[in-house]
């Protein structure tokens, strides 16, 4: 062979020709090795994944479904060989905890680098971002919901090309929405680039759920957005062992290996919950709750963030509602005044959120007002009234609200659309109890059941305050006069 050529053949470096190939669209250098069966094989789902990243399709892409899937070897060698290929871009690697990123993302980024003989990077542990020697950059971003900042103003304005959220089921739907304004605002026009997130996740009831997996389903999943689910079966690579200890969660945990091992998005089971799963599946079916006599019960939107929802009822049946996405106080007002005309319901039957915005509502309206950290109310016990052990009402409402559901007490008669089914359903199953250091029995903070869902509970707390008449304390009946002629 020609000394030159034999020379310029040495010269080329591994990481050159891996990258020329990924430009090209030939991932088998990515996706074939040694399989657990001894021969030479290919994770087909991590090539559609990759395909997807590069196809300029997609603004938004959900990879996962299950544990094992190499979620995390596509995400880490998608950004390397993008940086690689397209200088001086800036991309980012997103997670609920920025630790887990440095624990777990950054090591398996150095573990592709050695795979394929890169090593033109530094990483600045201080400000937690790699630095490519060509100038492209990749940070670690922290999205982990503070109630000081629920808009996310910490995550800043900086312009990135694209970005990769792991662990998605983890981030807040807000922090993931902001992250995504983030992208397409750097060089992007000039390379061509389509801006895109990429979201690597496992099954769990949450925003990803009811924006991706359930629209995928339908096949109503917008255009601009792509779904590909990935079991451990799906990758050749792993070790036979992974997969029998995913096998042997069925044992111990139902939840976890319909999840992890079956890539099951609808199986829900939580050891906190206080609402029995099947009771609350058939809340739209149980015609047999007879009716009574008219209540309206009203959450209000707070700071514009939530939607404000009103329902009417006969007893424990749901009749009628409505719903603002924005409103002000006045339209709320008068949608109350409406129903009650309507259905001729008295203002003492009738109740708002007090807290916030909602306080404007109860004293307009004249109705009343549900103060979430009140006390509880005293409960009839054979030894008369007491106290319960509730940390405030709104808690104490949500555990009646749970024997009712699970005795199948309550129907929602109302028509609701598909979507508004799923969302009650979703909000009420967050009905979990929450360990305490106290006597006080406690539940799933607001705020917590926000950054799981991606949502305020507005479903929830509407029909958590019809707990509220059921309650309060009752007043003898007006009989009027006793009649001169009564002996």
């Amino acid at each position: 062979m020609n000394p030159e050529i034999t020379n310029f053949i040495g010269s080329v470096k591994k990481i050159d020709i891996a990258a020329q190939l990924f430009k090209n669209g030939d991932f088998d250098f990515i996706v074939k090795g040694i399989g657990r069966s001894g021969k030479v094989e290919f994770h087909e789902k991590q090539r559609q994944a990759l395909e997807i990243l590069t196809s300029n399709k997609y603004k938004k892409f959900v990879y996962g479904g299950a544990a094992g899937g190499g979620k995390s070897w596509i995400g880490c060698s998608w950004l390397l060989f993008m940086c690689i290929n397209y200088p001086g871009t800036r991309w980012f690697v997103a997670r609920n905890e920025l630790k887990d990123i440095v624990d777990s993302v950054y090591v398996t980024f150095t573990k592709v680098c050695k795979e394929y003989g890169f090593s033109d990077y530094k990483f600045n542990s201080v400000k937690n971002f790699i630095e490519f020697g060509n100038g492209s950059f990749i940070n670690f971003v922290e999205v982990k919901y503070k109630p000081r900042d629920p808009d996310f103003t910490d995550l800043g304005s900086t312009e990135y090309t694209g970005g990769w959220i792991e662990e998605g089921g983890e981030v807040n739907e807000m922090g993931a929405t902001i992250l995504g304004t983030r992208v397409g605002r750097h060089m992007n026009l000039e390379y061509g680039l389509t801006p895109i997130v990429f979201i690597t996740c496992n099954p769990a009831q949450n925003w990803i759920k009811i924006d991706f997996y359930d629209k995928f389903v339908k096949k109503s999943l917008e255009k601009t957005k792509k779904y590909l689910g990935a079991l451990a079966e799906d990758n050749p690579f792993l070790p036979q062992t992974y997969i029998d200890n995913l096998n042997e969660l069925s044992s111990k945990s139902k939840s976890a290996f319909e999840r992890l091992k079956k890539g099951n998005w609808d199986y829900v089971d939580s050891p906190d919950a206080l609402v029995d799963r099947d009771a609350l599946d058939v809340i739209f079916e149980n015609d047999h709750v007879p009716e009574g006599e008219y209540y309206l019960t009203a959450d209000v939107a707070r700071y514009g963030s939530d939607k404000a929802r009103i329902g009417v009822w006969r007893g424990w049946v749901l009749v009628d509602k409505i719903s603002f996405d924005i409103s002000k106080t006045t339209d709320i007002e008068h949608a109350i005044r409406n129903f009650r005309i309507k259905y001729r319901i008295p203002k003492t039957r009738c109740i708002a959120d007090g807290d916030g915005v909602g306080g404007g509502v109860v004293d307009g309206a004249g109705i009343r007002g549900f103060v979430n950290g009140a006390r509880p109310i005293k409960e009839r016990t054979p030894k008369g009234l007491e106290m319960p052990e509730y940390k405030n009402l709104q808690v104490q409402c949500l555990y009646k609200l749970a024997e009712i559901i699970n005795e199948g007490g309550i129907w929602i008669k109302a028509e609701c659309s598909n979507e508004e089914k799923q969302q009650i359903v979703q909000e009420l199953f967050q009905i979990q109890s929450k360990n305490t250091n106290n006597r006080k029995l406690d539940c799933k903070s607001k705020a917590d059941i926000k950054q799981d869902i991606g949502r305020s509970p507005d479903w929830r707390d509407l029909i958590m305050m019809r707990v509220w008449f059921d309650l309060k304390p009752s007043k003898p009946k007006f009989m009027g006069s006793r009649s001169r002629n009564t002996v």
